[in-house]
């Protein structure tokens, strides 16, 4: 009675904590900071144009190709490391709002656009990217803005005053835009907003918005659950009294079935067709803190976790039940079953239970041992399981007793079968032993002619021959005897784990290192894939469709035979992706049923496929293929000056390469996020390879000493050798070396006549310089013969005059005059002298030599002019050099020709001031007849000594310009015209003298006597 009580209590507990546990275990695989994702609270997804995931952080960005993450943070151009809004625009580009800033991501780079001013502080929390170009930016704390060619600016008609804390944003399929905020729901609709009510009149924080497939609005709010608004108005609220995990929906999602997906803090629902179903860490979830949802083109879904990462949701294809269902424990060793097709299940650790959580038996039970390896259903419908401890028979679920030489006590039971005549053959770890009927015991054990150690599976052929699978090989028996293959005979390896028969009556053996099939005494070898955990086979089962599955230490692997034996690949590799919770398999634990079920034992639990839902792999998906860069003698290269441009990739477009650079690999990528560890390449470079290369998984291409030429490299992709993709090609020239180029062979066959051309003609214009340069030589020389010529013909005139005047004031006996007179004459003398020796001299001492002649001029015409020699501040006369004597030709001809034949006072005017910085400008200015008049009084005369010095001077200037001595540039002498009365009003001469060191201060002394009352201080 007692016994009876426990099994009840035993039976009920286990169906509590399968109805407590809300049923199987679903698949989610996570991805966090180990993994290389930048930062463990994700707030939102998007994909982009070139099927890259990407996520937003608290930490950053970052894109994932399904393998790798590459992470983009301050360092990198970010604004804010809080990425709290992600989407794609209609023109393919990636967005995302970084802090107050919206952030694109082109051409591998950071683009930046602030928000206006008046959103200081404001954060950017949702983004909605429409078919025109638009995007509709929310932040909390500044309302609404959108961008489009123009810029950012705020959203006509959205009140930004009074709703400046926006949550969510969805742009429904009508164009118009659902906004949530934290008090209400907006509706803008070219322009204009209205409030929408969601629930009672009180006005709900609103945290997400979807739209069903019928036009229905999915509205989650941060306290008062979820409510579904239809098109006619009509709402329906939905909280945690009717199946919501909570009442603060975090998101919401649509997929492409119809399905909602919602998002909390304590996990997720899926609501179905009125169904509420429950995903949290008891179904599977790493972790259940969902703050954010997407589905990306393949439609694989996606959540945001806050605290673990990104989660994928595998689907439900493969479920895995555990203890949290109401397994009696996690390691199953073998399913059998009973003759009302109920499951039970031997574990590792916790005896046997059955699968519907109605009993369970372990040593206080009867069992010799918890530990089961293996079970078996005789034609009796009785149940016998192989435990560490000998044989065990149930019957009715209770155990019944074996004698202790029957149970074979002590002895690991490795595997069962039972023969045609119902004796029961039991696989040891030395040989067999077999149980007849009438209770005796027969064992085969010995090393030479027994089956060898440790016996782990067997099975009968149609023949009801019997196959062992041993340490030491594959082992038959037949006619009383015992036959034995190893690797000798050809075998994958020695240690065998497992057997089946397929359709076709084929043997296929599973060993430590492969699969090996025999087919009518023919031993044929495979192996699944080349890592050593894939070819560690423990389990082989197969199914209605003819197929095999095998169970191995990496993942699952099921394959037609007829195929396999026929050479064609197609065996399908199962893994984490598709929703196993371990790789790895326990012996023999595998079991198909007619209805279409089929378990099998995991290290993480017991594996369900229902085959009837889900006949055949899913159809692989068609990766997106794109060629990411390429590299010159395997370094990152920059290819500026070697292109004629970029595309909108950053790919090098018009790609001309030296012969040189030879040595190219090109990197690229086939994007799968569902399979993207069975993404495999086919490649070629057109103009070198003859056709496509055999598949490869790798990501890059290397090709070295490529002779010169137009290639053109193509990659395709395909996920288990299914449909590929299109080829993807880049263009690129290797050009020639300069001596295979046409114009190399013209320059060889012209080559002697353009050297002696050359030399010729170079030799013609050394001549034809060297005379130009003696010709101007001599002709400066003459200029200077003649200007020293004029200089003692002006002294001659000069001097006379000088004298005429000292003797009038002697004669006057005005002393103090003549004596002025006389030492100015004199120090004027000194100096022309001096000057006539040399070539040339400084500004500073032309201009005291001039001022000098003006004294004795205006002495000698008092009364007909007065002068001014004016020197601006910031000018150092000595930096400047001149040919002796130019000026004062010009202030002889305004004395002469200008003043003297006037009626009346005149005035001469010597400027010097900077023009630009390495230039002064010397001006003479005076207020005489002008140049007309002066011209007409002098047509009668000829030899006039003041033209003639001019003329030597300005072709002086010319001289020395050509020669490159130095840059004298001279205007006039021309006419000053009065621009009111349009009349003459005097002649100006304009001379520009180089500077050699900058501009000092003037020289003092260089001023007119102070005693004019001209003299500008």
């Amino acid at each position: 009675m007692q016994h009876h009580l426990r099994y009840l209590s035993c039976a009920l507990c286990t169906l509590f904590a399968a109805v407590s546990s809300h049923g199987q275990q679903h698949a989610f695989r996570q991805f966090s900071t180990k993994d290389g994702l930048a930062q463990s609270q994700v707030r939102a997804m998007a994909q982009d144009e070139q099927g890259y995931l990407w996520f937003g952080t608290l930490g950053g960005a970052s894109r994932f190709d399904g393998r790798q993450f590459v992470n983009h943070a301050l360092s990198d151009g970010l604004p804010d490391p809080q990425v709290s809004a992600m989407g794609r625009d209609a023109h393919g580009t990636l967005l995302m709002g970084s802090g107050s800033a919206l952030v694109r991501f082109t051409k591998d780079e950071l683009r930046v656009e602030q928000l206006p001013r008046s959103s200081q502080g404001a954060r950017v929390m949702a983004l909605a990217p429409d078919a025109y170009g638009r995007t509709f930016v929310g932040t909390d704390g500044g309302g609404m803005f959108v961008r489009d060619l123009t810029g950012i600016g705020p959203l006509e008609g959205f009140p930004n005053d009074t709703a400046s804390g926006v949550r969510a944003l969805l742009l429904l399929r009508d164009g118009r835009l659902l906004i949530g905020l934290r008090n209400g729901l907006l509706l803008w609709d070219n322009g204009s907003c209205r409030k929408v009510p969601v629930g009672d009149e009180e006005p709900k924080a609103i945290n997400a918005l979807a739209e069903d497939r019928d036009g229905s609005w999915w509205v989650g709010t941060v306290i008062d659950g979820l409510f579904r608004i239809a098109p006619n108005g009509e709402q329906t609220a939905f909280d945690e009294e009717n199946g919501l995990l909570r009442n603060n929906v975090r998101c919401l999602l649509v997929d492409d079935q119809g399905r909602l997906w919602i998002g909390t803090k304590f996990g997720l629902n899926q609501y179905e067709q009125g169904r509420m179903r429950v995903f949290t860490i008891h179904q599977g979830m790493p972790n259940d803190n969902i703050s954010c949802a997407f589905q990306d083109e393949e439609g694989n879904l996606w959540f945001g976790t806050d605290g673990a990462g990104a989660l994928r949701y595998t689907g439900d294809r493969f479920v895995t039940w555990t203890v949290k269902d109401g397994l009696c424990s996690d390691l199953v060793m073998s399913i059998t079953a009973d003759a009302q097709g109920d499951l039970w299940l031997g574990t590792y650790d916790n005896g046997i239970c059955r699968m519907d959580g109605m009993a369970m038996i372990n040593t206080l039970d009867g069992l010799p041992n918890n530990t089961i390896w293996s079970g078996l259903k005789d034609r009796n419908g009785d149940l016998w399981f192989g435990t560490s401890d000998g044989l065990v028979k149930l019957v009715n679920g209770l155990v019944q007793p074996l004698s202790t030489h029957a149970s074979l006590a002590g002895q690991p039971i490795l595997s069962l079968n039972e023969g045609p005549d119902g004796r029961i053959w039991c696989g040891l770890r030395a040989g067999v032993a077999v149980f007849g009927n009438d209770g005796t015991v027969t064992r085969f054990t010995d090393p030479n002619k027994g089956p060898g150690r440790s016996v782990r599976n067997m099975a009968r052929d149609r023949a009801g021959d019997l196959w062992l699978a041993t340490e030491q090989g594959l082992v038959k028996y037949a006619n009383g005897a015992f036959r034995r293959w190893t690797k000798d005979d050809g075998m994958s390896d020695n240690t065998v784990m497992c057997l089946c028969h397929d359709d076709s009556g084929r043997l296929w053996a599973g060993t430590a290192n492969g699969l090996t099939c025999m087919d009518q005494g023919a031993i044929r070898n495979f192996r699944l894939a080349p890592d050593f955990g894939s070819n560690y086979i423990d389990l082989l089962v197969t199914d209605g469709n003819g197929r095999i599955w095998t169970g191995t230490n990496n993942g699952l692997f099921v394959f037609d035979p007829d195929s396999l034996m026929a050479g064609r690949p197609g065996a399908e590799h199962i893994t984490l992706n598709d929703g196993l919770r371990s790789l790895e398999f326990n012996l023999n634990a595998a079991h198909f049923d007619p209805r279409g079920r089929l378990l099998m034992g995991s290290s993480g639990g017991l594996v369900y496929h229902d085959l009837k839902r889900f006949p055949s792999a899913p159809e692989p998906h068609i990766p997106r293929t794109r060629i990411t860069g390429v590299r010159s003698f395997l370094q990152t290269t920059d290819w500026a000056g070697q292109r004629t441009g970029e595309d909108r990739f950053g790919l090098p477009v018009g790609l001309h390469l030296a012969y040189k650079r030879n040595h190219l690999t090109f990197d690229y990528i086939g994007i799968c996020l569902t399979e993207p560890d069975r993404v495999i390449y086919r490649y070629r470079l057109n103009g070198f390879d003859q056709d496509w290369l055999p598949p490869t998984d790798a990501r890059f291409a290397s090709y070295s000493n490529l002779a010169h030429g137009t290639y053109s490299f193509e990659v395709m992709s395909s996920v288990r050798a299914g449909e590929w993709s299109e080829p993807v090609s880049f263009t690129f020239e290797i050009t020639p070396p300069y001596w295979l180029r046409w114009w190399f062979f013209m320059i060889v066959g012209l080559g002697l006549v353009a050297v002696f051309y050359g030399v010729a003609r170079y030799r013609r214009l050394a001549r034809q310089r060297h005379e130009r340069t003696r010709q101007l030589m001599l002709r400066s020389r003459m200029l200077q013969l003649e200007q020293q010529a004029l200089n003692a013909n002006m002294n001659r005139h000069f001097v006379f005059n000088a004298l005429n005047s000292i003797q009038y004031h002697i004669n006057k006996q005005d002393r103090a005059t003549a004596s002025r007179y006389l030492t100015s004459f004199a120090k004027l003398i000194r100096k022309n002298l001096d000057a006539s020796e040399n070539d040339t001299t400084t500004l500073s001492e032309e201009l005291e030599r001039l001022e000098l002649y003006l004294v004795l001029e205006h002495m000698r015409f008092k009364d007909k002019f007065d002068y001014k020699v004016h020197v601006d501040g910031d000018v150092d006369p000595g930096q400047a050099k001149l040919p002796a004597m130019m000026l004062q030709p010009y202030v002889e001809n305004s004395i002469w020709h200008g003043i003297l034949p006037m009626e009346g006072h005149g005035h001469v005017e010597v400027n010097v001031r900077r023009k630009g910085r390495d230039r002064l400008e010397v001006s003479i200015a005076d207020d005489g007849i002008g140049m007309a008049q002066s011209r007409d009084a002098k047509a009668s005369s000829t030899g006039d000594h003041i033209s003639r010095g001019i003329e030597i001077t300005k072709g002086r200037a010319d001289v020395l310009r050509k020669l490159d001595l130095t840059d004298i540039r001279i205007t006039g002498p021309e006419d000053r015209i009065d621009v009111t009365s349009g009349r003459t009003k005097g002649t100006i001469v304009i001379i520009e003298l180089p500077l050699t060191d900058g501009w000092k201060k003037a020289e003092p002394g260089l001023r007119t006597p102070p005693d004019l009352l001209t003299f500008d201080k």
